[in-house]
């Protein structure tokens, strides 16, 4: 069995096109942590000197001179004249081109799009790998020599488990590496907390490409295409959020693909139940997803999909 996997481990990263993926996840995250350090960086002496002037415009402008002599009045009632200079902001920070790096917002912001993207781009890899076995004819080849369909089954899914594992934790660890560098470089405050929020995500992300690939793998051992794993996998996601959009079915943004995808890497996913009827009477929209209970939603589907797989790879003709 050993010797067996480790085939499958080479075959795994001998082949061109996931090569080419693996490049791409990695040149991605490069990008985005680009792209990140330069729309937060420092302010410039012009732009610095331009926020003066500005802040000194504001805090002698008519609004806000009437604002401070009577805050309940502009503002209604229990208001304070520290409200007035938030709602007509004096600090010259107010007035900067860009906000500065904020590890928190990247875990929100391009940190979430750059684990989504190393997902996908795990899931085209994983749907590759099984397809491309089918498409060359190679898979009776490999059942008629392996001692047993079940191990040659479980041998490629420990390839692209292991893998994508690390790929997904290399990439993705790099990515807050160094954003953590570069938060130190600029002096941005950062307590135990957040990072261990970034943390638990970096591993939560990990978990969710590493069974992701896994599931693509799945679906096209049943499929034997990977373009037909692929448009089933489009149809879920994209289909299920126009089928959430219309649907007035209380509950039924819980159970989406997507929404569970972002309960699960998201920090703390707040979502709005639109087929949660209010009528006049106030009602909250919003419900809280946590990560156990998306992690056992895309559990259950990973389960599903592996035992199809296994249960049809060993019965089929090859």
């Amino acid at each position: 069995m050993t010797g067996l996997i480790g085939n499958e481990l080479r075959r795994y990263r001998s082949r061109p096109v996931i090569v080419l993926l693996v490049v791409a996840a990695a040149l991605l995250a490069t990008v985005l942590a680009g792209v990140t350090a330069w729309e937060s960086r420092p302010p410039s002496r012009s732009e610095l000197a331009t926020a003066k002037v500005q802040q000194n415009l504001a805090q002698g402008s008519a609004e806000l001179k009437k604002c401070l002599a009577d805050p309940t009045n502009y503002l209604g009632p229990g208001a304070t004249q520290q409200q007035c200079r938030d709602v007509l902001p004096v600090d010259s920070n107010a007035f900067l081109p860009r906000e500065p790096l904020d590890l928190r917002g990247t875990l929100e912001g391009n940190g979430l799009g750059t684990a989504l993207l190393v997902a996908v781009l795990l899931i085209i890899a994983g749907c590759v790998f099984a397809g491309s076995d089918f498409t060359s004819g190679s898979i009776s080849a490999q059942a008629l020599f392996a001692p047993g369909r079940t191990r040659l089954w479980i041998a490629k899914a420990v390839a692209v488990g292991a893998w994508s594992a690390t790929v997904s934790l290399v990439v993705l660890g790099g990515f807050w590496l160094a954003m953590y560098l570069l938060a130190q470089d600029r002096g941005v405050p950062h307590g135990s907390a957040l990072l261990d929020d970034i943390v638990w995500h970096v591993a939560r992300a990990v978990l969710l490409c590493t069974g992701a690939a896994l599931g693509a793998y799945a679906l096209t051992m049943i499929f034997r295409h990977a373009a037909a794993t692929l448009g089933l996998l489009f149809a879920l996601s994209i289909g299920g959020e126009i089928v959430l959009a219309l649907s007035t079915v209380e509950g039924l943004a819980r159970w989406t693909l997507g929404a569970n995808v972002l309960g699960w890497l998201q920090t703390r996913l707040v979502y709005v139940d639109g087929g949660l009827q209010c009528g006049i009477a106030d009602c909250d929209q919003r419900e809280r997803l946590t990560h156990p209970d998306a992690g056992l939603y895309l559990l259950a589907l990973l389960v599903v999909a592996m035992v199809a797989s296994v249960l049809t790879f060993r019965r089929r003709d090859l």
